[in-house]
């Protein structure tokens, strides 16, 4: 490719979210964006900003903000330039970031990421609610909790129209026990309709379900924990940031 052309090129990325989308993140429909914001919400939430966001790592709800949610999305799309400009248009990395540091191609990254936090925030906030559950399932009984647990159970994320969706922590532990056996049992059930798989297509299809079934969130193997996970999302959807005051 020219140079001139990869101006071009790169002057209609800059200027197009369907050109941006396809060209640099893949994206040709709404179920590629679902699935590429899926990717970026666990990576953010499990790994980038666990000790804010995740329950599993946070220390108390003091920590706990959003405000670098929108910062993070910005960068892991700019890698995702810089990356398709290294291996597509040959540039040196320095190249890549001088383009991606323009005001104008900056402004542009940055409202297509308002845009995807303003469409997705919901991933986010199920991904936040799912780690509490998963806090809870790793304490190893029903009378061992930890300070964050309790400071939760006493909180606005899990009232709805002010009443308490959990009564007590040692309710909750058991419901998400009785959730993550079921689940199990589950499993093991597609395991054995796997192992009695009579032809390639049929055995596909089950192997597939397993492996929806391995990620799915132990929530929608208990309606209790359901309505929990629902009422802290509904919650969150309406912070920025958490305060006790």
């Amino acid at each position: 490719m020219f140079n001139a052309e990869k101006i071009e090129l790169i002057k209609s990325i800059f200027s197009d979210k369907k050109i941006f989308e396809k060209e640099i993140l893949n994206v040709t429909c709404n179920s590629d964006r679902i699935e590429v914001m899926d990717i970026l919400v666990k990576r953010i939430i499990q790994v980038l900003l666990k000790e804010e966001l995740n329950f599993l790592y946070m220390k108390d709800l003091d920590s706990f903000k959003f405000s670098l949610i929108v910062n993070l999305l910005f960068r892991e799309i700019a890698n995702e330039w810089v990356s398709y400009a290294s291996e597509q248009l040959e540039y040196e990395k320095t190249q890549a970031l001088d383009i991606i540091q323009d005001k104008t191609n900056v402004m542009f990254i940055l409202a297509l990421v308002k845009e995807y936090f303003t469409q997705y925030k919901i991933y986010f906030m199920q991904e936040i609610a799912d780690s509490f559950i998963d806090l809870v399932e790793s304490m190893p009984s029903a009378t061992m909790s930890n300070s964050l647990i309790n400071e939760v159970l006493k909180s606005d994320f899990v009232k709805k129209e002010n009443i308490s969706v959990v009564f007590s922590y040692s309710q909750l532990w058991g419901r998400i026990k009785n959730a993550h056996n079921a689940k199990k049992d589950k499993i093991t059930k597609l395991q054995l309709m796997i192992a009695e798989a009579k032809t390639n297509e049929e055995l596909k299809k089950l192997e597939y379900k397993e492996e929806a079934l391995e990620v799915k969130p132990l929530a929608y193997f208990n309606d209790a924990l359901l309505r929990l996970r629902n009422t802290m999302v509904q919650y969150m959807m309406t912070i920025d940031s958490y305060s006790k005051h």
